[in-house]
């Protein structure tokens, strides 16, 4: 009577496992012939590219279900227990690779799409690196899975970890930092690549935000390497913002003998005439100031891009001087008066 009950036990568990392999390869030929077909004829490719990424490891739990149910529920013997913990440890490393595959496809189809927007570094660093950290956390929980299920425990390990972490932590500390700052720089957005901004005593056009770190051209065409730790923990001036129009100062002296109202009046007009001059706000001039050997005007103008500053400086300075000849206005040369005393 042992014999048959054993034999309809071993029936049993054969039947499940056969029965195992029929579903998956019903629930793998499903996937590839008829769903894979539907997902082809949407718009998106994320439905094609999640389908072949479960086709396999479905497959493989499926029949690992069925082996574990027909050794751990059916054949109940002394060499059960080594077979469940085998089939266990082998499902937790096929889980472990499908959660890895569908953290890439995830940051790269969402993430990669978010990052073409962008016209910085930083996010195509952040991605992999991203990604990286967050398989390197799946495959520690799925190594501490599979040493429990071996028998060992963990805690000395995580322990070691710990302080093998503590240590690498801090002799990179500087490192991670940076790294930190950037991903706060990615999210904050205090500046974008085109920018002028003033760094400390950098001042210059930001042409490439990285994880670690953000690289200024100076006006002299230097590249300067700024870590990003040092701008999130110091002030950044953003010229740029809230758009690239900027104040434009220039002072002119004019002699005593001259017209004032007429120079102002020459400034102005030289200033309107002037490419890149914002007619809004219009341009002024203040008579400010009675200098030793000058009547000194100052003019303000609103010019459209920053980066024109030099440009648009020389263009008035230039005209106004032609102006000022032709109108007999006269710039006058620095006068000093000396008087001799004569000892007697």
């Amino acid at each position: 009577m042992d014999l048959n009950f054993d034999f309809i036990r071993i029936a049993y568990a054969l039947g499940v496992i056969v029965a195992s392999f029929i579903l998956a390869k019903l629930v793998y030929t499903l996937i590839e012939k008829y769903m894979l077909q539907i997902a082809r004829k949407t718009k998106s490719d994320i439905d094609d590219k999640l389908l072949h990424l479960v086709k396999k490891p479905l497959y493989y739990l499926i029949i690992f279900l069925g082996v574990y149910v027909a050794v751990a529920y059916i054949l109940v013997t002394a060499a059960s227990g080594p077979i469940v913990t085998l089939i266990s440890m082998l499902g937790i490393i096929v889980l472990v690779w499908f959660a890895g595959s569908l953290t890439d496809l995830i940051i790269k189809e969402f993430g990669g799409k978010l990052a073409k927007h962008t016209d910085s570094t930083v996010d195509d660093e952040a991605l992999p690196f991203l990604s990286r950290v967050i398989k390197i956390v799946i495959y520690g929980i799925a190594f501490s899975m599979l040493l429990e299920k071996l028998g060992y425990s963990i805690t000395p390990i995580i322990a070691s970890l710990g302080l093998a972490g503590f240590a690498i932590g801090f002799a990179a500390k500087d490192t991670i930092s940076n790294i930190l700052a950037g991903f706060f720089i990615l999210v904050d957005r205090p500046f974008k690549i085109g920018d002028r901004v003033e760094l400390g005593d950098t001042y210059g056009d930001v042409v490439d935000i990285g994880l670690r770190t953000t690289k200024v051209k100076t006006l002299d065409y230097k590249i300067v390497i700024v870590p990003n730790s040092t701008l999130v923990s110091n002030n950044v001036t953003n010229y740029s913002l809230p758009d690239i129009k900027q104040k434009l100062i220039i002072q002119f002296g004019i002699s005593y003998d001259s017209d004032v109202d007429k120079a102002k009046k020459i400034v102005v007009e030289v200033a309107k005439k002037t490419p890149h001059v914002l007619k809004d706000p219009m341009p002024e001039s203040f008579f400010i100031e009675f200098a030793d050997s000058s009547l000194n005007i100052k003019l303000i103008v609103w010019i459209e891009d920053l980066r024109k500053k030099w440009t648009v400086m020389d263009a008035i300075n230039r005209e106004v001087w032609n102006r000022f000849k032709k109108e007999g206005i006269d710039i006058p040369f620095p006068v000093r008066t000396v008087y001799l005393h004569k000892e007697k």
